[in-house]
């Protein structure tokens, strides 16, 4: 455990010096976190444009949230980088396992996902005359974290199966938040879809989440609020688990026929 909280550590520091080289407190704010909230905007203006203030506040809250799987999702892109500057044969060799090492490298992004995705909740709902619970909405925060680190180990997963294929990498990003932002309730409920496609929505990060901070925004009882969030947990949890799974697959499959180093 000391020597997978040790690599985590690092691979965390190395993370934000990535991260910081790319970016600085104005270019996030004036131009990642500025882009994001025009998003999320452009959705609230449609339901204000039906008229229908239920609309506004669906579509604004629906992306407030969503405004977090997309940083969450870019460990996508991380991961694969890796293998193409020819680094992964020497993550694999860190004194942990390989998924710690591949957790760490994503974590600023989460971070930055949350921080967006707060800061929106906090700015936008006054613009739009969307009414909050204030004080308790304080904890809202906490829930966009508990989707976030489902959307991560999501990302994580898509992560792993990408691996062997570098070039598609961009595609698998944009895919994997969209699909996350059509099919789990952001702009539209999930009843809406057929009921196998529905089946498919319940086992997707954010699915549960997002309900969870919907009914503690219009102050449901906390029994379906901790039950909707536990069930967003199990479902970040098995995601993980199949990242697990498919980070040790390709390893195994790389040591043995000389392809960890494959860049592609």
């Amino acid at each position: 455990m000391r020597d997978q909280l040790r690599v985590l550590k690092h691979g965390l520091i190395a993370s934000w010096t990535v991260f910081s080289a790319f970016q600085t407190w104005k270019t996030w704010t004036f131009t990642w976190l500025s882009r994001l909230l025009i998003q999320a905007c452009f959705f609230a203006l449609i339901g204000r444009m039906l008229g229908s203030q239920q609309q506004v506040d669906y579509l604004l809250i629906g992306n407030v949230v969503a405004i977090m799987a997309i940083d969450a999702t870019v460990v996508i892109l991380l991961a694969v980088g890796e293998r193409q500057a020819g680094t992964l044969a020497l993550m694999v060799a860190a004194p942990s396992t390989h998924l710690t090492v591949y957790l760490a490298k994503g974590l600023v992004n989460l971070g930055s996902g949350v921080a967006a995705s707060t800061t929106a909740f906090l700015v936008l709902p006054p613009l739009f005359g969307v009414r909050l619970p204030w004080p308790s909405a304080a904890l809202v925060p906490l829930m966009i974290f508990v989707v976030g680190v489902s959307c991560y180990c999501y990302g994580t997963c898509v992560a792993s199966f990408v691996l062997g294929f570098p070039s598609a990498r961009w595609l698998a990003l944009n895919l994997s938040y969209l699909v996350l932002m059509t099919f789990c309730g952001v702009n539209v409920p999930t009843s809406f879809w057929p009921g196998w496609l529905r089946a498919v929505t319940s086992v997707l990060p954010m699915t549960h989440g997002l309900a969870a901070i919907r009914a503690f925004v219009a102050e449901a009882p906390g029994v379906v609020v901790l039950g909707q969030l536990g069930l967003e947990l199990c479902v970040g949890g098995a995601w993980f688990a199949v990242a697990a799974v498919s980070f040790n697959r390709m390893v195994r499959r790389g040591r043995r026929d000389g392809t960890i180093e494959f860049g592609g």
